[in-house]
């Protein structure tokens, strides 16, 4: 049995066994997008890399069951999947990724590049976002109000981590709490810092289990990112709770009283590693400093091949030839650890353009709506998204590259601007719905929600 655990009939069985019983499921149960949905991500906040990278590649189940929750919603989203005009920029630049993905794919294929159908995702998985989007605004603001635990998820695989001891896929996790953090942020506005303090843990268990500067970053300019679009001219300025403030101070004195004794900073809990790996950022033998300079040299021989096919990019797959310390970067086979260059890379300058603009013009939509407390989280979950982006490859792997697009998609759609003019009331309509609100009720941004939105209200 364990022989044939380890091939790939067995992940072919296993993902097909998984693909019924997910199409069972959404044929028999109401809300089987929502279930499905929750499928899909659920494990893959929990587990990870496991979860994600079991299939055969390049389809795997989690791909699967995401697919199964478009096709169980197709007939909600359908309809308005071309005709959606909050989407429409993002439409195209989805179509467009995926014909150029298409072709790269083809490249990297008959060029007998390694892991050359991995390129699939590049097109694949800003199409399952631009689907999921549309059958977002579909959809009544309190059905995604319900599945908001799912957002306390993150730091519980982080916790399983560390009980079973298996590897941290830092860059990951770092954007899972990321994402959980800018929303911990909002909750808090509402007078609920369970989630908040619950994502700190979590991001303190990640730190102390990997000391990477980069997911601590991601984690931080989420929830600062947040905070600082929070606050706007008519609103008071945040009031951080008491609890926040008790640990913040509680952190303080720990450092201090640890500096005091004279021991190294390398011992020092939860934040040694992380502290001596800073300290040594500067010196270009230690694996923190070599980390800066080889990223530079792949950027920078990715930027050089490009040259050559500026317009269709070196093909899906193309192994990055860059030598550090005697290894090559690319033995895992991963990018360019940069998904802007990445784009550019392996499909060429338009196709990596377009995507990066998609991630500036969803900051600026995110940003401009920063009143409402569901649009200043979803600024920071994409700041968090980009933070993770410009240094791994965080839109062409499996189980990063799923949920960063869909925040990204989400994002950009539920803090669009509708068609369609104010409520006669006052109140404008809701982004998901673009359904008049019922007197009494509080649009979110429009005074003190009485819950947590993923939508905002439309600015006319």
């Amino acid at each position: 049995m364990s022989v044939f655990r380890d091939t790939p009939q067995f992940y072919s069985v296993f993902a097909a066994v998984c693909a019924a019983a997910v199409l069972l499921l959404a044929v028999c149960m109401r809300g089987a997008g929502w279930l499905l949905w929750g499928i899909c991500l659920v494990p893959l906040f929990l587990l990870s890399r496991g979860y994600a990278k079991v299939g055969v590649p390049p389809f795997y189940v989690m791909d699967v069951v995401a697919v199964f929750a478009l096709l169980a919603t197709l007939r909600m989203w359908g309809p308005q999947a071309f005709s959606e005009r909050r989407l429409r920029w993002f439409r195209a630049v989805a179509v467009g990724l995926a014909v150029m993905t298409g072709q790269a794919v083809y490249r990297g294929v008959a060029a007998g590049y390694p892991d050359a159908f991995k390129g699939v995702i590049l097109g694949l998985y800003p199409l399952l976002g631009w689907f999921a989007a549309t059958w977002v605004l579909t959809r009544p603001v309190e059905e995604a109000v319900r599945l908001r635990w799912v957002l306390y998820v993150p730091t519980v695989g982080v916790v399983v981590e560390l009980v079973l001891g298996s590897p941290l896929p830092a860059a990951a996790r770092g954007l899972y709490l990321a994402i959980a953090g800018a929303f911990s942020v909002q909750t808090r506005h509402l007078g609920n810092s369970r989630l908040l303090l619950w994502t700190l843990v979590g991001a303190a268990l990640m730190t102390a289990i990997a000391s990477k500067r980069g997911p601590l970053l991601a984690v931080v300019a989420a929830m600062a990112a947040t905070a600082l679009a929070s606050r706007s001219s008519r609103r008071r300025t945040a009031r951080w709770p008491v609890l926040s403030w008790s640990l913040a101070t509680f952190g303080v004195i720990a450092v201090l009283g640890f500096s005091l004794s004279g021991e190294s900073v390398s011992d020092m809990p939860v934040v040694g590693g992380l502290a001596a790996r800073v300290s040594r950022s500067h010196d270009p033998n230690s694996e923190a400093g070599a980390n800066v300079e080889l990223r530079m040299e792949m950027w920078q021989e990715a930027l050089r091949v490009v040259r050559e096919e500026p317009l269709l990019g070196a093909g899906a797959g193309h192994p990055i030839d860059v030598i550090g310390h005697g290894e090559h970067l690319n033995a895992p086979r991963a990018g360019p650890h940069n998904s802007f260059i990445g784009y550019i890379y392996y499909l060429g300058w338009p196709a990596g353009t377009a995507m990066a603009l998609l991630v500036v013009a969803t900051l600026r939509r995110t940003w401009r709506a920063r009143q409402h407390l569901a649009a200043a989280s979803w600024f920071g979950a994409t700041v968090g998204v980009a933070v993770t982006a410009c240094t791994n490859v965080a839109f062409e792997t499996t189980y990063i590259g799923l949920p960063s697009w869909l925040v990204l998609a989400c994002a950009y759609a539920l803090v669009g601007v509708p068609e369609g003019r104010e409520a006669a009331d006052g109140s404008p309509p809701t982004a998901a719905t673009g359904r008049r609100v019922p007197a009494g009720r509080s649009v979110a941004g429009t005074g003190r929600p009485q819950h947590i939105s993923l939508a905002v209200a439309a600015r006319s």
